[in-house]
């Protein structure tokens, strides 16, 4: 009975456990998926706060899109949009964190020079659609007088109001008022001018039937960014990821919103309080498309010479001075996290904080080396400070071994990182390099009696110092066996073993025979050969630690370039001042001890010291774009990799080209042969220069051309050095030139005006000039759009530049559709026929215009004939030609009146 009852017990108890078993089995999977429910939520939305400049519109459909689309969610971000206020200072309160991102206006950069903590993540818009609403015609700074205006403290908008002051002849009093955010204000007269968007406030106030006149900042020069999205520095600090990919996010949401403009409207307005209608906010998205992406510039792009263009704006409004313009940074102003952008593995393996063991030389200044105070230094070591500003690594550095035994070590596995290496078959083997950071040519050291080597095989069977375990060294073995080899520790050994004769001469890295050469003061050596193979220098990583690698290859990328430039410059002055301070020191010296004849002595020596800094410095300048022409033929003898990356060729494609043939085509023969006669009678020439690339490229650059003599004093050749200033002349363009249109804007208009005027005066010559207007331009916005109004704009501007397109023709759009010519012409009669014709051509172009009496497109032309006699200033040139462009509309339009 007793063992009945346990058996059965035991039954019980296995039902129920198995009942129980299966409960469980049922609810864990439930439970499960719960949990990682909530782990992905919890894990993949990161709330970020974003406020923008304005009410909710169209103005900032990517956003929304983005959100609508799941774009954020996708990314892990929640978005957290908080509402704005009239009052409310955006910038300020994505600089103090109370929101992570915000969208202002192009003034920002002001507000950057001034110490403002924030960085450029990017805009909205490539050009911004801001313009000012009048209430009457505004041509002139006489014309705001007494006016009421609102502009936001908008950059582009206060340009606007410098450049009319800039033709002023007497003061005009208006005053600046804060906006509170209502058109009604401008509706009701409260306000003479309202700072508004082209896409949005002129479709309100047509409906409302208020009439109004546009003044855009874009037909006085004025062209940059709009709807700015920043954040402040310690958010793209800790957060570069996140802020990343909202960027990445946003502009897929542009990208849906332009193509999906009524989806886009529709979600809008059911989701977020609008002040407007839906037909308001349809006629908005069809206007925004060609500011958000323009020509070849993709949505959010941003290009550093606009942003240059726009900071020499704050300086002309008076937000910034001159020295503040100076000290714009624009590398540290764009946020440029991307390059940052860590993954979780790599995150984890930073949190972990460990110390990377550097497998650096001890004696290879300037590049790396150990100082007296036992401090890493040199080119590499400052490149690795940054990387641990940008990455949060420690890094340790070997001591006391020299580079052989740090080989050994690396090869061992028991050091992390070569921070400065060339990457050699050998070392690939266990390590992994980064992209080179640093390039540096390989060269041949020899006796002063040496000549020059033009291939490393003339050394055959003769003795050659290399640093034992150096790139060198390899090389050497690998390609010219040859060489006898003598390894040594240090550069500085191989340079002694050259002035002892134990070897003939030293292979290695040109910056650092340079460096050790003028720390030791070594004379009675030079520079006898060069290898066409280079000290490609990158950073090396152990093959078995892929995450390391990614992490120093991120953070060297995100270098600026300024911050690389920085550290090229401190190391080469460091160089030069070492110099000069051994001759001084040796000039007082000899000064004190020697006599009259001993001092004359000194100043041979200091001549002879003197030429051979120049020496070195010359070679130095082989590491930028120097090349060498032979005289007789103008031909390129030799050539450096920078001048070959320049333009695009090879360096065996450019030995023996003709280099004025590299030249644009823009350069007429006189100004070849000038160059050519100048340099032959040994005079220098420089000035700027513009080349064309292999691919068809223009590039930039101010060049100077040294005679260089022969023995008998014969120029026989050219030393050829060049800055790049291909990116302030792209500046110097933008700033000149009407985007829109490609003829030269108002700006220009008013550079140029004053020095023809004088040029006419003092040569003698007549000036003849003509404004010409559109017809019924505005019918043309009002029935086909302004999409179509720009095409007609660019159709005529196109025309206008093909009948004046003689070199001292200059023509400019001088602000919507009106155009401007400063040309010459022989006499008047022939002047007036030109411009007939011209007025006949546009006519038969049969562009519709059904509000012309024409029933097609026609211009209005007013102009003037001037003799030399007749010119007074700019001023009364402009008054005179708009009178005639003024009668020709009256008489009756499609006209010309001279």
């Amino acid at each position: 009975m007793n063992a009945l009852y346990a058996t059965d017990r035991y039954f019980m108890k296995t039902c129920i456990r198995g009942k129980l078993f299966a409960l469980i089995l049922l609810f864990l999977p439930f439970q499960a998926a719960m949990a990682v429910t909530s782990q992905h939520t919890t894990k993949a939305l990161f709330p970020v706060s974003v406020e923008f400049n304005w009410h909710n519109q169209y103005e900032f459909a990517g956003y929304f899109a983005a959100e609508k689309q799941g774009y954020y969610q996708h990314a892990g971000i929640r978005l957290d949009l908080k509402k704005w206020e009239s009052n409310d200072d955006v910038l300020h309160k994505v600089a103090t964190g109370k929101v992570d991102l915000g969208v202002v206006y192009g003034s920002v950069l002001a507000d950057y020079v001034h110490g403002a903590p924030i960085k450029l993540v990017m805009p909205s818009f490539q050009f911004s659609p801001i313009v000012f609403l009048s209430h009457h015609p505004i041509n002139s700074w006489e014309d705001l007088k007494g006016k009421k205006i609102v502009e936001h403290g908008n950059l582009y908008l206060k340009d606007v109001l410098v450049k009319l002051k800039t033709s002023a002849s007497q003061k005009a009093n208006f005053t600046i008022t804060s906006s509170s955010g209502r058109l009604q204000d401008f509706v009701d007269g409260k306000v003479d001018l309202y700072a508004g968007y082209e896409t949005n406030e002129p479709y309100r106030l047509k409906h409302l039937g208020v009439p109004f006149h546009i003044v855009d900042p874009k037909d006085y020069g004025v062209q940059g960014y709009g709807g700015l999205l920043v954040t402040s520095n310690s958010f793209a600090r800790a957060y570069p990821d996140i802020v990343y990919k909202f960027k990445q996010a946003t502009i897929k949401g542009w990208q849906y919103a332009l193509s999906h403009p009524a989806e886009t409207v529709d979600y809008i307005l059911a989701n977020y309080s609008v002040k407007k209608s839906r037909a308001a906010m349809l006629n908005e998205a069809s206007k925004t498309g060609r500011y958000v992406s323009s020509g070849d510039q993709k949505i959010g792009d941003i290009d550093n010479a606009k942003l240059l263009v726009m900071v020499s704006e704050a300086r002309e409004t008076g937000l910034i001075t001159q020295a503040e313009m100076k000290n714009f940074d624009v590398d540290d102003f764009v946020f440029n996290g991307g390059q940052l952008m860590f993954t979780p593995e790599e995150l984890a393996y930073l949190a972990k904080k460990p110390v990377i063991k550097l497998a650096n030389d001890i004696h290879w200044g300037p590049f790396q080396f150990i100082d007296q105070q036992m401090h890493y230094k040199g080119i590499c070591a400052d490149y690795f400070h940054l990387l641990s500003e940008k990455t949060g690594l420690t890094f340790s550095t070997v001591k006391h071994k020299d580079w052989s035994q740090v080989v050994q070590l690396a090869k061992e596995g028991k050091l992390d990182v070569y921070p400065c290496a060339v990457p050699t078959p050998e070392r690939k083997k266990y390590m992994r390099f980064t992209k080179p950071y640093m390039s540096f040519p390989m060269v041949l050291l020899g006796r002063q009696s040496m000549s020059y080597v033009g291939k490393y095989d003339q050394l055959n069977n003769q003795v050659v110092a290399v640093v034992k375990g150096g790139w060198s060294s390899e090389y050497l073995t690998e390609h010219f066996p040859k060489i006898r080899r003598l390894p040594v520790r240090t550069v500085k050994e191989g340079i002694q073993a050259v002035l002892d004769g134990r070897a003939t001469a030293f292979s290695g890295n040109l910056g650092v025979i340079n460096y050790i050469n003028h720390q030791n003061g070594f004379t009675g050596v030079h520079v006898i050969g060069q290898s066409s193979d280079r000290f490609d220098i990158a950073i090396g990583v152990q093959k078995d630690n892929p995450v390391l690698f990614s992490i120093l290859q991120k953070g060297l990328s995100a270098i600026s370039e300024h911050e690389r430039q920085e550290i090229y410059n401190k190391w080469i002055k460091l160089e030069v001042v070492n110099r000069l301070d051994k001759t001084q020191l040796w000039s007082i010296f000899v000064s004190v001890t020697a006599v009259v004849l001993s001092v004359l002595l000194l100043a041979l020596i200091y001549r002879y010291q003197k030429n051979k800094q120049q020496e070195y410095i010359g070679q130095i300048h082989e590491l930028t774009f120097a090349t060498l022409i032979d005289m007789s033929s103008f031909r390129l003898i030799k050539v450096t990799e920078s001048y070959a990356r320049l333009t695009g060729y090879g360096k065996h494609e450019l030995l023996g080209m003709n280099y004025l043939d590299l030249a644009a085509n823009e350069m007429s023969d006189d100004q070849k042969h000038h160059i050519y006669s100048q340099v032959s009678n040994g005079k220098v020439w420089h000035g700027e220069m513009k080349g064309k690339s292999k691919d068809g490229e223009d590039y930039w650059v101010y060049v100077t051309f040294t005679p260089v003599t022969n023995i008998l004093g014969k120029v026989a050749y050219a030393s050829a050095t060049r800055v790049d200033i291909t990116d302030k002349k792209r500046i110097e363009k933008l700033s000149i030139i009407d985007e829109m249109t490609g003829l030269y804007n108002r700006r220009h208009f008013n550079q140029v005006v004053e020095r023809e005027i004088n040029r006419a005066k003092r040569q003698g010559t007549d000036l003849a000039v003509a404004m010409l207007d559109i017809d019924y331009f505005k019918n043309i916005n009002d029935k086909y759009g302004h999409q179509v109004g720009d095409e007609v704009l660019m159709r005529i501007a196109s025309s206008f530049k093909k009948a004046f397109h003689r070199g001292n023709d200059f023509t400019f759009r001088m602000g919507g559709e009106e155009f401007l010519v400063l040309s010459a012409f022989t006499c008047e009669e022939d002047f007036k026929n030109y411009l007939e014709r011209f007025c006949r051509d546009i006519q038969a172009l049969g562009i519709e215009n059904e509000g012309s009496s024409y029933g097609v497109l026609t211009v209005s032309i007013g102009a003037v004939f001037y003799s030399s006699d007749m010119l007074e200033n700019s001023t009364k040139l402009y008054q005179d030609v708009d009178q005639r462009l003024y009668e020709a509309k009256q008489s009756g339009r499609n006209r010309v009146v001279i």
